[in-house]
């Protein structure tokens, strides 16, 4: 039943995910993995293999709010029998492949809201990219930043001058809608729904 899925979704996604639990377009259980697993492909895989682990006979609908972000993705959802969304990573996921590909061949930077906040964690931190080496860097294989606007907050332009002035690239707006992030997750529950599985419970 609807109301029984679980939706098991990295955090980047949290508002949006929210938003439209909120409109009740999606219904059931919203759960949520820290976005910093993205920069730790082993230790997110070893996270979602123990919460899928466990209660492993209880049937339970569940849905992958996930792209390719570990290297047996696929293979957890064979071996669990899950539902997953059809996209390799969160912003195809918003944009749809079409649109994801031509920014793709723009040599876009794709900044998610959730990101955008956290994009001098992300650069200095988990990558150790200095401003000098991220500025070096990020222009020989990109063009342009671009955030996601999904209309849940406000552009942070603060934030994202910051990131352009690091990384020397000029910075542009995309505004999305949730219709195509939507359409894969009601997809993905329909195929959990024809192989149901486990309740799934934080520690």
């Amino acid at each position: 039943m609807t109301t029984d899925t679980v939706w098991l979704s990295c955090g980047v996604l949290r508002a949006e995910m929210e938003a439209l639990h909120q409109r009740g377009l999606i219904k059931g259980k919203l759960l949520f993995l820290d976005s910093m697993l993205h920069m730790d492909p082993p230790a997110l895989e070893a996270t979602l293999t123990r919460l899928l682990e466990k209660d492993a006979d209880t049937p339970r609908c569940l849905v992958l709010a996930y792209g390719d972000c570990c290297s047996r993705m696929l293979d957890l959802v064979r071996r669990f029998r899950v539902g997953r969304v059809n996209a390799i990573n969160c912003a195809q996921l918003l944009l749809g492949r079409d649109r994801y590909r031509q920014l793709m061949h723009q040599e876009a930077f794709l900044v998610l809201p959730e990101w955008a906040g956290r994009w001098e964690e992300i650069m200095q931190h988990e990558l150790g990219l200095t401003r000098t080496v991220a500025h070096d860097l990020m222009r020989e294989t990109r063009s342009v930043l671009v955030y996601l606007d999904t209309g849940l907050a406000p552009v942070p332009a603060q934030e994202m001058a910051a990131f352009s002035a690091y990384s020397g690239l000029p910075w542009q707006v995309e505004v999305v809608n949730l219709e195509i992030m939507l359409s894969q997750l009601l997809a993905a529950q329909n195929e959990a729904q024809t192989n149901p599985l486990v309740e799934v419970n934080f520690p």
